[in-house]
């Protein structure tokens, strides 16, 4: 079964993942298994209740496909969870693809997911914490593919779940890559 991974935290950007997570269930059928850190319900920035069905520290990262990530205020109150680091270096490890929008950076960044590779954030989440980037290559471009991880900053939430999808191999043609990527940033055919 295809799986997907979706840690969600206080205060998540919900919009950065919000294309990402219904191509990958509606095109991809993927089975999406929402966490949190402790298995309790968190609220997005955007003022969405998220019901995670587990805890971080309860799953096994080996039997996904993928670890999503959004950014978002939050992301300072979980930096320093052991658990979140461990489970990043676990999915790294486990050949298991990453893709992490915007602030959500420094999460791998902490885990030394990101050194030696290219990334991408808004220029300020990079400037703010330059210490957990310095093995690492900014690039500032709008997303970045690199050894099995994905970044994008968080204006690019449309291409970040085309490439997404593409890294896994969900589209049937470079058509429907192309026509999906416009649907997403709401351009008319």
């Amino acid at each position: 079964m295809k799986k997907i991974l979706f840690f969600a935290y206080p205060q998540y950007a919900d919009f950065e993942v919000a294309h990402a997570l219904f191509l990958l269930k509606k095109l991809g059928n993927y089975m999406i298994t929402t966490v949190s850190i402790d298995g309790e319900p968190v609220e997005s920035i955007g003022g969405l209740w998220t019901k995670a069905e587990r805890s971080l520290s309860d799953i096994e990262v080996a039997d996904y496909d993928l670890i999503l990530i959004s950014g978002g205020d939050g992301v300072s109150e979980i930096i320093d969870e052991e658990v979140v680091t461990t489970k990043l270096i676990d999915a790294k490890n486990s050949g298991i693809l990453i893709a992490a929008i915007c602030a959500s950076a420094t999460l791998l960044g902490k885990a030394g997911i990101l050194e030696g590779r290219k990334f991408t954030c808004l220029l300020s989440t990079y400037e703010n914490n330059k210490t957990l980037f310095s093995n690492s290559i900014y690039t500032g471009k709008d997303i970045e593919v690199d050894k099995g991880v994905i970044t994008a900053k968080g204006t690019a939430f449309a291409e970040f779940a085309v490439s997404i999808c593409d890294q896994l191999g969900v589209f049937e043609g470079k058509e429907q890559k192309n026509s999906i990527l416009k649907f997403c940033k709401g351009i008319s055919s």
